[in-house]
């Protein structure tokens, strides 16, 4: 009855035009809802997807998770079981993603509706739908939001080439180490030949 009510009072500033097209909208509406009704079919995951699915119920109190990884071509990869570093990281293809429990999903129509993290290539953060009192865009998953990410501090664009120079550098500290343990080996290995030598004559 207050539902009604409402309408009636929404509707008296219309025209029988506007009335008329409104009442229309609602019946495609409605005919639109029923047609999908009776279209909809069942997903299947992959049988591979199935088979991790099954084992991420199997191993919830592990230090693995199933992470789904949405990468930059808007693409969906397969999932894979990966290692939770210090407790708060994931790194994917050399990027470290920050792991935050909250934003852990939840897979219906799976047995035992295991549960997944979802990255975005492009955030450092993961897709959520909430974080503390911040609303990220009701969880929407896409790439559209790359200037907003960027704008935060949260991209993850120049990752793999920091963490390559990272360890460039630290390849080359490696290297210096052993070209002087080197130096000093062979410097011993003279001085006692050169030690011997005397000894001998």
């Amino acid at each position: 009855m207050e539902n009604f009510r409402e309408e009636e009072t929404s509707s008296r500033g219309m025209t029988l035009a506007e009335k008329v097209q409104d009442l229309d909208e609602r019946l495609r509406l409605k005919e639109r809802s029923e047609e999908t009704i009776k279209k909809t079919k069942s997903f299947k995951w992959p049988f591979k997807w199935t088979r991790k699915f099954k084992a991420s119920v199997k191993n919830k109190d592990s230090e693995m998770l199933l992470v789904i990884f949405l990468n930059k071509k808007n693409e969906i990869e397969q999932p894979k079981f990966m290692p939770i570093f210090d407790g708060n990281m994931v790194v994917w293809k050399s990027k470290p993603y920050e792991f935050d429990p909250r934003a852990i999903w939840t897979i219906k129509g799976v047995k035992g509706n295991p549960r997944v993290y979802l990255i975005k290539e492009i955030d450092r953060r993961p897709v959520m739908n909430k974080l503390g009192k911040i609303v990220y865009r009701d969880a929407a998953v896409s790439n559209m939001d790359i200037e907003e990410i960027r704008a935060r501090g949260d991209s993850t664009e120049s990752d793999a080439f920091l963490i390559k120079m990272a360890l460039r550098a630290q390849t080359e500290q490696i290297s210096k180490k052993k070209i002087g343990i080197i130096a000093v080996i062979v410097l011993l290995v003279i001085a006692g030949g050169v030690i011997w030598f005397f000894l001998k004559g």
